[in-house]
């Protein structure tokens, strides 16, 4: 049985679309549920006939998902942002896997064949890079295998994962939950798993934007609480140098107008600084979280996840 749960922001033409994209997949016993995350009056659900559960505030992304989590019952759940697209036989690539985390396939929504991600790869201090963004779809991105991270624009979920290790942490309210339980499920056993024949399109940005500095801070504060709580001890403790590099590159890059640094809006790397500082201010708590944790995987396990899945810094500013 297959759970599908969407996430929906503005709703409108954007979730109808989802929407009819997965019923027409679903079988007799599967589910398919609306979460909206979003003030009160503002979520056109009008347009879909499926079950809405409206939790009457703004709950953001991680608490809606959760929502979404609690009131299903599916063996697989498969987790969607409403401005997604699913294509035909992307349900059927999920029936019957076992427990782990999946990573779609996942095209930009513009017809030009090019992707928005396969997964996402790590930097050493913890910011996650969508693997392929951009790229043209092709030969390299056809075969399976493991991702540093899933994306939360979509992916499968089994329920023996949130069994074991618990749904998303609330406290990332929304940008980096993804990363974080991904890292939480890959280090207590679970495999993290690219699906290529699962294929989905994307209207990138179109339900929470792509580079406002309001995102921009918890993208950066997200991170940090993310890193120490789930990357290996070392990675934790070199991440100023990390972070250092990252950040003084991408203002570099910004200023030459190259790469999507130069796409930021004014106030982005003022955005950056204030996450960086509350993400700071509150590494004891995620660092509490990483004691509490059950841990299968250990330190060098996880420099050798890092190290598969590594992101470079040119990556980051190409």
């Amino acid at each position: 049985m297959i759970s599908a749960v969407v996430v929906t922001h503005k709703g409108g033409e954007l979730l109808r679309r989802c929407v009819a994209s997965l019923e027409s997949q679903l079988h007799d016993g599967d589910e398919l549920l609306v979460v909206v995350s979003a003030e009160p009056g503002t979520c056109d659900v009008e347009a879909v006939s499926c079950p809405v559960l409206d939790l009457e505030s703004n709950p953001l992304f991680a608490r809606a998902a959760n929502a979404g989590f609690e009131r299903t019952s599916g063996e697989l759940i498969l987790l969607l942002n409403d401005d997604t697209c699913a294509q035909p036989g992307f349900v059927d690539a999920f029936r019957g896997l076992g427990p782990g985390l999946y990573q779609p396939r996942i095209r930009l929504a513009d017809g030009t064949g090019r992707l928005d991600n396969v997964g996402h790869g790590l930097f050493p201090d913890g910011f996650n890079w969508a693997r392929g963004r951009e790229d043209q779809d092709g030969q390299d991105y056809q075969l399976a295998g493991e991702v540093g991270a899933c994306s939360g624009a979509a992916m499968g979920i089994h329920r023996a994962v949130l069994d074991r290790i618990g749904p998303f942490d609330e406290d990332l309210q929304a940008f980096g939950e993804d990363v974080d339980l991904s890292l939480r499920a890959w280090r207590a056993g679970f495999e993290l798993v690219y699906l290529p024949h699962a294929v989905i399109e994307h209207e990138l940005g179109a339900s929470y934007g792509r580079y406002g500095p309001e995102k921009i801070f918890l993208v950066e504060r997200n991170r940090v609480r993310v890193a120490v709580r789930n990357l290996p001890l070392g990675a934790v403790l070199t991440m100023p140098m990390w972070t250092s590099a990252r950040l003084a590159g991408l203002g570099l890059a910004s200023l030459a107008g190259r790469g999507w640094s130069a796409r930021v809006p004014e106030g982005a790397g003022l955005a950056a600084l204030r996450g960086l500082a509350s993400g700071l201010a509150s590494s004891p708590e995620a660092w509490r979280k990483r004691r509490s944790d059950t841990w299968v995987r250990g330190e060098r396990a996880g420099w050798a996840h890092l190290w598969r899945n590594r992101v470079r810094l040119r990556d980051v500013l190409r």
